[in-house]
């Protein structure tokens, strides 16, 4: 095969994603507005982890085919370019301008996530404990957004605009846009693949630049979308929803894939700066996020060109 379709395939892809996280964007909006939910937490829950399915669906391929260093790049790569290339992208084209504070909780969460696995991967393996332990706290995080998302909702005694009538529609345009996002993104990540494969590049380069900024561009597409409309706790929880699933989620579900295998997942020296590196940047631009969550032009340039600069390292250590 020539590389002209999976090229087609690249084109195509991104295409895709973008009109799709617009219907999707727009539904979030709508069901936040029919349930009273606050933007972060529908931001945090149901796009966040709706819009990490791509890195979940392609983390699990991977570990099924033991391909350790692909599973782990890939989430781990997701959530670096998630809070610097994605966020600075959004930054770019249209300033975010927050309150006084962010999410503070769910920066918490996805921070202690990110230090929690550093620490159960520094013995070089992810077996089936550690796949529990990542799974169970996934499970406790996605329960106590729910319950705080009820509670925000019960307080609220305000009327909100459309809160009555057809729920259908908003149903559909969720549905069909998530859809749309995740076939975009498979398209995008299977032609970037076989690219990066063809021309010989090392599996943790492919998985944690080519197929982790490939599987985030829903998060880049809507981040985007949110951006201008102005949907700053939607983009920030959306993109710290993120970074938490691929954490508990997409490393649990690939380490419990490869103990069910009969051997844990491996992390080479490689894979492990990977989520070292993505472990530091949640913490540090988590703590920015939820001190200031503003983010102008230039410093959406600034962390546009630090994610540039740490790709010639990581080719450089793999």
């Amino acid at each position: 095969m020539t590389l002209l379709w999976p090229a087609l395939a690249v084109i195509g892809g991104l295409v895709l994603l973008v009109t799709a996280a617009e219907v999707f964007v727009g539904g979030a909006e709508g069901v936040a507005v029919r349930l009273r939910w606050s933007p972060a937490v529908i931001g945090a829950v149901v796009v966040g982890f709706g819009t990490s399915l791509p890195e979940l669906v392609a983390s699990a391929v991977a570990a099924l085919a033991g391909e350790p260093d692909l599973a782990i790049g890939n989430a781990a790569g997701s959530n670096v370019a998630n809070l610097l290339l994605i966020l600075g992208v959004a930054a770019l084209i249209a300033p975010i301008r927050g309150g006084a504070r962010g999410p503070g909780r769910d920066i918490a969460m996805a921070s202690g996530a990110g230090l929690a696995l550093i620490g159960l991967a520094a013995d070089g393996r992810l077996g089936l404990l550690d796949a529990a332990l990542l799974l169970v706290a996934l499970a406790a995080a996605t329960g106590w957004q729910s319950l705080r998302a009820r509670s925000t909702a019960a307080r609220d005694t305000t009327a909100a605009p459309g809160a009555r009538g057809p729920r259908t529609p908003l149903a559909l345009r969720i549905s069909g846009g998530l859809v749309g996002v995740i076939a975009g993104a498979q398209a995008l990540v299977w032609g970037a693949t076989y690219i990066a494969t063809a021309l010989e590049v090392p599996s943790i380069v492919v998985g944690s630049v080519m197929v982790a900024v490939g599987t985030s561009l829903p998060e880049l597409a809507t981040a985007t979308a949110s951006a201008r409309r102005g949907q700053t706790e939607l983009l920030i929880g959306n993109l710290i929803g993120s970074n938490l699933f691929n954490t508990l989620g997409v490393v649990g579900v690939a380490a419990l894939i490869g103990a069910s295998r009969g051997d844990a997942l491996r992390v080479d020296t490689a894979a492990l700066g990977v989520v070292v590196a993505a472990g530091f940047v949640t913490c540090a631009v988590g703590l920015w996020l939820w001190r200031h969550p503003q983010v102008s032009r230039p410093a959406g340039a600034a962390l546009v060109l630090l994610y540039a600069a740490a790709i010639p390292l990581l080719v450089a250590v793999s």
